[in-house]
């Protein structure tokens, strides 16, 4: 059977579809992270049925077939709204969000978690809108139905906002059938077929079955490189940046990533960096802060998908070089900005910078909480005011080919301060300590919530450890 998902694989890579049908064994299963995603994405999938009161659920089968005929009921039955209707259309079968009955024919209603359409949402309408066509149904109009960024809790009567998409999946219908006629193709293959690697590679399950072998910088880190440009160096067989031919028309910029790469290049400017830091004032508050994001919010005031605080550290290094540390963990899933707001009231204190890394997260939490609540935004500007940001040292005069393509803290610090690392932590990155966090408020069991909490402390504070001792490299500069 040819599904909607397979589809999606074959859109986003003939291969991935390939792979997906006949070694699905070869894919990585989904990380944590991915896992947490499709939870919120099962969230945003019952909330939209809440706004179809009359709606009904086609049970579940495990074979997909079998929910054929009982679609067929339920539309014979006059049902105004069902939820996973499924059709078969000879090799083709597809399971619909939402259909609703209609004076002018049913109307396909697909269900995003993201707060827009995109382009694969466009492309996953149309397939379905085909087959369900194919398949014998009057449908006449489609549409996206995506969560509206502007919705507040508790109030989620607007949760989602539902864009007409009709005309794009009817001019799309050509390229379907075209599609449909390659995936016949592609799925009677004995053998895999020939796909190179590519930009599109990053977000693939199978990405390290692909990608085995290849070390270092490629053609596909290049920024900004556009597809006519890659395909030009792929017929010529560049795949390593230091493979690029000297005359390739590149950008300056692009010209630039691709000699600073390919010849290794370590370029400090410590004059720069010495008036960069000169221009700090102790004591000096290293803060991090780690966030939580629900597609479907859950605190008062908040919007889909905002950062809200559950965690923070903070090292405290005054001139004579004393460092103590500092941090909050919620415990509950309550709603945690209260009291990490009192906490870190107490915590920093007048006086002095406040150090970040990528400093517009911070700041963009730190306003979000001033908004929420009015009483500490006073104290709360103060602290904004005396943000500094310690990356652009590493994007303007502390660059080394060793950090690859990102200048993120991860990136940097085993190069600058290769004594210390996040491989031995039980959490090593913010989707993690999301994952984590989640786990430690929902146990019963003392002892996994007490391990979990100090899981999440150790993350959390090597990310500012991180900073203070980035920041005496620095200064021995």
């Amino acid at each position: 059977m040819l599904t909607k998902s397979g589809y999606l694989h074959y859109v986003q890579c003939p291969l991935n579809f390939w792979l997906a049908e006949y070694h699905p064994e070869t894919a990585a299963p989904p990380d944590p992270a991915a896992q947490r995603r499709m939870r919120m994405g099962q969230q945003v999938d019952q909330a939209a049925r809440e706004q179809f009161r009359e709606g009904v659920l086609i049970p579940w089968r495990p074979d997909p077939e079998e929910m054929v005929p009982l679609t067929e009921q339920a539309i014979a039955a006059g049902v105004p709204v069902l939820f996973q209707a499924t059709f078969l259309a000879g090799d083709l079968l597809v399971k619909a969000d939402i259909v609703q009955r209609s004076d002018s024919g049913w109307h396909l209603i697909e269900v995003k978690s993201s707060t827009s359409v995109k382009e694969e949402h466009l492309a996953d309408a149309a397939f379905q809108f085909y087959v369900l066509r194919q398949a014998g149904l009057d449908v006449s109009r489609a549409s996206i139905m995506h969560i509206n960024k502007q919705c507040r809790y508790p109030d989620l009567g607007d949760l989602f906002s539902i864009e007409d998409v009709t005309a794009d999946v009817l001019d799309r219908r050509p390229t379907i059938e075209e599609d449909i006629a390659e995936m016949r193709r592609l799925v009677a293959l004995a053998d895999e077929p020939a796909v190179p690697i590519g930009r599109y590679c990053k977000e693939c399950a199978f990405h390290a079955r692909c990608w085995e072998g290849i070390d270092g910088l490629t053609i596909y880190h290049i920024p900004r490189l556009n597809a006519a440009k890659e395909e030009q160096l792929e017929a010529a067989g560049v795949l390593y940046v230091d493979e690029v031919p000297r005359d390739f028309p590149l950008t300056e910029k692009q010209r630039a990533f691709v000699n600073f790469h390919a010849r290794q290049e370590i370029n400090i400017d410590a004059g720069a960096i010495r008036q960069a830091l000169a221009a700090l004032r102790f004591p000096l508050y290293f803060f991090d802060f780690e966030t939580i994001d629900h597609a479907v919010p859950v605190y008062d005031g908040c919007t889909p998908y905002q950062q809200v605080p559950f965690q923070y550290s903070c090292h405290i290094l005054y001139e004579d070089g004393t460092l103590i540390h500092r941090a909050y963990l919620h415990p509950d899933g309550g709603d945690p900005r209260p009291a990490l707001l009192e906490a870190l009231l107490k915590d920093i204190q007048d006086g002095g910078q406040v150090i970040a890394y990528h400093v517009p997260f911070e700041r963009g939490v730190l306003n979000k909480l001033a908004g929420a609540f009015p009483a500490q935004a006073p104290h709360l500007q103060v602290i904004i005011n005396r943000l500094w940001d310690q990356l652009p040292i590493f994007r303007k005069y502390y660059r080394h080919y060793g950090f690859g393509p990102s200048n993120s803290l991860k990136n940097v610090l085993p190069v600058v301060v290769p004594e210390l690392s996040y491989e031995a932590l039980a959490v090593q990155n913010g989707s993690q300590a999301q994952v984590i966090w989640e786990e430690m408020i929902a146990t019963a069991d003392r002892a996994t919530k007490e391990q979990l909490a100090a899981d999440l402390l150790a993350y959390c504070r090597l990310d500012t450890l991180a900073m203070v001792e980035i920041h005496h490299v620095l200064e021995s500069l």
